[in-house]
């Protein structure tokens, strides 16, 4: 019997120490808490009773009063937790003689718990008064008792009906007239002296043992298992008449619905509860120690198979290679434990198995909860799909209860997608990347490289180039890497290397031709052979405005792969209007990088920018996102929310230096890392980046670890960081791990069927033109609806800030539309946060980007046209050339910016004249 439990058991076998616990918590009821008008809580429970006696529903004689008495007790054991959290208001088992200690039953009558049996209290309890003497002239100033004078069998215990015969009535009007009738003659006058008078029995502290028996007897009945009907509002009072029933519904449980006077609820209305007796509060049961024990399987999410009968388990649509997890759940309705196990003979086979072949839930202060028994099921290898497979047949035992199973699944092909990089290479690659330190050049590598290292298995990469013109991947002196399959998650990886070291290659000269770049990379995704692969998406790296043929519009009718752009500049240094019409019409985006400075979240925007395509083309989502630093000698523990929903996770690191170290801690609180050695943890490294990939449910040492809070825990590698330290090198980096800790960017991504889709649309490209942000949430493909909030962080050109919520629309889609007054780059985060259909909590987060300028509407002038088709369009044209292709040297660009020359302010000038 464990303390604190929310069980109500028989007080007279419950452990010395809480008997010990619970009369002193009465008496500290009755002296250091009180109401506002002065009354002890102990007192104001006479009050309560004298007063529901002449008000309202008659609660002595008439439907009321059963019901009414279980809320008396729920309150005031409720006031006891005020007092000690641990106790429960437990029962007297009015068959029994409470004087008497029997076997494991304590004597209740003691000088140490309930005083005197006979006469006046004069112990513990000696300070309890009654109104007897004053009202009645009858000589008792405080409670006393005649225990046993009246209504006692010969052997000492009350003359009362039992259990049994009372809990045989098979409606309410006739159980509550059984049960009231042990009651009022029996049960009262056994005690005798001031219970034995209903207006003055509240005085006394033993008549909610007594009253907490009537409540036991009245759940012991509801909780009958072939009657569940009984703990159900509309049926919970079957056998009323008409008029008691509707006495039930429109009477107000009083005095706490504040209508008959008595204070603290008459005066203040935030202390009501206006409710009748059919309220849910009601009509539940509390938890007692004798209640009937019920186990049902839930149909909704296990429908029964009439033919077969027997329960379904179904695992649908679960994509080659992965596994996946499904439980049969049951609604337990028990105050005890109760175990769920796979009955022995009955283990599934393959392709399923058991997860959690034993369940204990625990007893707990609610004895409503749901037990889950989960089962896994592993789809087939690659080119197995579509498969369907089962039934296969298995029993749960709950408690003692069989449940017949049969599991079924299917399996689909796994989604893949071939993903083309077009890299800029024109000559302006090799120009600073703004105030950053670093070169266009090296934010392209980085995040390329990134990208590389982090797309998913069995999906394809491949790279092309394109300056003045595009190049195929086996061009002699620019070539690329053919579209070739990643055939293992890990860094290591062939594919990978090669695609690396393609992006290590890449460099910077000529022109810009982004039509040809576009042009190029849609030929070698429909050279594959059908089929390949399941989707096909094309990211196009650039940082200039094109100036070579063919234009972006040239092929923009062409175009029909997904097609995501990262624009290296502001509004104006890439074709923004081009680019965003593409993006949008082929379901991809554009992403603006602006004008990189050294500050954290610069750092790492590009790099993020190609985390966010590698979620769109793997039709992954963002849990969270965040950027900061970690201190030498501190921990950095980053909350992400992960859902039943979820079918698998990664968790990706992006440092500025290798120095840090991540660890992953479970919801259970286990701390995980490579040297855990658990199943379904696989951790990667390299300089730059550390991912820990999750497969869910994860088998942790507390058990599977899968919806809850997890987190992930940063701290420095001292080793790694005095290594760092004791080079002398100025690099800003260095600068930056010595004064502000070392740099992170910390991404979750998660395989899930609780996706968020987000776009951004514009009705123009001016200023004063309208932003269009759109969210849509679904779960299992179905709409979220109710149950979450979406909103969007924006910053302003201006760099000002704002959150602004996204409104609710039906089909579990979310919108925002705000002006674009301020010429410049506008930059969103979409953050959703909500529950999952079982209530765990998600979030989910996306970034999108807009630019408006003066004369954005206006097309972007065809390269290489003449003076004809813009007025001085061959000057434009010559001052682009000369600086974006390499025709002013390294060594004479950077002798000009030391005279105070800003390169990228003079090429915003001529993009700016040459579009007007």
């Amino acid at each position: 019997m464990a303390i604190g439990d929310g069980i109500r058991r028989n007080i007279a076998e419950v452990s010395p120490i809480e008997r010990d616990r619970f009369i002193e918590a009465i008496r500290k009821l009755d002296t250091t808490k009180f109401f506002p008008d002065g009354v002890s809580y102990w007192d104001k429970q006479e009050e309560i009773h004298k007063n529901a006696h002449f008000n309202g529903v008659d609660v002595h004689g008439g439907p009321a009063f059963i019901p009414w008495h279980r809320v008396i007790v729920n309150r005031l054991e409720a006031l006891l937790r005020e007092v000690d959290p641990a106790l429960s208001l437990h029962y007297w088992d009015w068959t029994t003689d409470p004087r008497v200690a029997s076997g494991p039953r304590a004597a209740l009558f003691t000088d140490q718990f309930m005083d005197n049996a006979s006469g006046e209290v004069s112990h513990l309890l000696a300070n309890f008064e009654s109104s007897e003497d004053a009202e009645l002239g009858n000589g008792h100033a405080k409670i006393w008792r005649a225990v046993g004078v009246s209504d006692a069998n010969p052997d000492g215990t009350p003359n009362i009906a039992t259990d049994s015969s009372i809990l045989l009535n098979t409606d309410f009007s006739s159980f509550a007239s059984a049960l009231k009738s042990a009651h009022d003659f029996v049960a009262h006058s056994y005690i005798g002296g001031t219970i034995s008078d209903a207006h003055y029995s509240f005085h006394d502290p033993f008549v909610f043992l007594l009253h907490s028996n009537l409540d036991r007897l009245w759940a012991k009945w509801q909780t009958d298992p072939a009657h569940p009907e009984r703990i159900q509002s509309a049926t919970a009072y079957a056998g009323l008449t008409p008029g008691q029933l509707t006495s039930l519904i429109s009477e107000h449980v009083e005095p706490w619905a504040g209508g008959t006077g008595l204070d603290p609820w008459a005066s203040d209305p935030t202390k009501r509860a206006v409710i009748n007796y059919l309220d849910v509060s009601v009509v539940s049961p509390p938890c007692y120690d004798s209640n009937g024990s019920d186990f049902r399987i839930v149909e909704a999410e296990n429908p029964l198979n009439s033919a077969t009968s027997r329960y379904q388990v179904v695992f649908n649509d679960v994509p080659e290679l992965e596994t996946t997890w499904r439980s049969a759940t049951f609604s337990v309705r028990t105050c005890g434990d109760v175990t769920a196990q796979i009955k022995p003979g009955t283990t599934p086979t393959a392709p399923f198995s058991v997860a959690t072949p034993s369940v204990l839930s625990k007893a707990g202060p609610t004895q409503y909860r749901d037990i889950r028994v989960w089962f896994e099921f592993t789809a087939g290898a690659l080119g197995t799909a579509p498969q369907s497979l089962g039934p296969v047949n298995t029993t749960v035992t709950v408690g003692s209860q069989d449940f017949d199973l049969e599991l079924l699944g299917n399996t689909i092909p796994r989604p893949t997608v071939a993903v083309e990089l077009s890299l800029d290479q024109s000559g302006s690659m090799a120009d600073p990347a703004g105030t950053s330190g670093a070169q266009r050049l090296d934010v392209l590598k980085d995040a390329a490289a990134l990208f590389a290292n982090l797309i998913q298995k069995n999906n394809g990469i491949g790279l092309t180039r394109f300056d003045d013109d595009a190049y195929p991947p086996n061009h002699a002196t620019f070539g690329g890497l053919p579209i070739s399959e990643i055939t293992s998650d890990g860094f290591g990886d062939p594919v990978r290397g090669l695609a690396l070291n393609a992006i290590a290659a890449h460099g910077a000269h000529g022109a810009t031709s982004v039509g040809d770049g576009l042009a190029m990379a849609r030929s070698e995704l429909n050279a594959l052979p059908a089929g390949a692969y399941t989707d096909k998406a094309i990211v196009v790296f650039t940082d200039g405005l094109e100036n070579r043929p063919q234009s972006i519009a040239d092929v923009a009718s062409a175009i029909d792969n997904r097609t995501y752009a990262v624009g290296l500049g502001n509004e104006t240094q890439v074709n923004t209007l081009a680019l965003t019409q593409i993006a949008g019409s082929t379901g991809g985006a554009l992403l603006l990088s602006g004008t990189l400075s050294s500050s954290l979240d610069d750092q790492f925007r590009v790099r993020k920018f190609f985390l966010q395509i590698l979620a769109g083309v793997s039709k992954t989502d963002i849990v969270v996102d965040p950027v900061g630093h970690v201190l030498p000698g501190a921990e950095v523990r980053i909350p992400f929310a992960l859902t039943e929903a979820d079918i698998n996770a990664r968790v990706i690191l992006l440092t500025t230096l290798p120095v840090l170290h991540v660890a992953v801690e479970t919801p259970m609180g286990d701390l995980l890392d490579a040297s855990s050695g658990v199943p379904g943890l696989d951790i990667e490294r390299n300089a730059e980046v550390t991912t820990v990939a999750l497969s869910l449910p994860l088998p942790a040492p507390q058990g599977p670890a899968h919806a809850g809070t997890w987190h992930a825990v940063l701290r420095i590698d001292k080793r790694a960081y005095k290594k760092l330290l004791a080079r002398d090198d100025d690099d800003p980096k260095l600068r930056d791990l010595r004064t502000k800790g070392a740099a992170y960017c910390l991404s979750v991504h998660a395989l899930s069927n609780l996706r968020m889709r987000t776009r951004l649309t514009q009705s123009g490209f001016t200023p004063g033109s309208e932003l269009m942000v759109r969210a849509v949430l679904s779960e299992y493909g179905v709409p979220v609806e109710g149950r979450a909030r979406v909103a969007a962080h924006v910053t302003y050109p201006d760099g000002s800030a704002t959150t602004q919520a996204l409104a609710e629309e039906p089909g579990g889609t979310f919108s925002l539309s705000m002006p674009a007054n301020q010429s410049g780059i506008y930059r969103f985060t979409v953050t959703a946060e909500g529950g999952s259909v079982r209530g765990v909590p998600f979030t989910r987060e996306a970034m999108l980007t807009a630019a408006v300028w003066p004369g954005g509407d206006r097309p972007d002038p065809e390269p290489g046209g003449s003076s004809d088709s813009h007025e001085g369009g061959d000057w434009c044209h010559l001052v682009r050339c000369l600086l974006e292709n390499g025709a002013l040297s390294g060594k004479l660009r950077e002798r000009w910016r030391e005279q105070g020359f800003d390169l990228d302010a003079l090429r915003d000038c001529a993009d700016r004249a040459c579009r007007d």
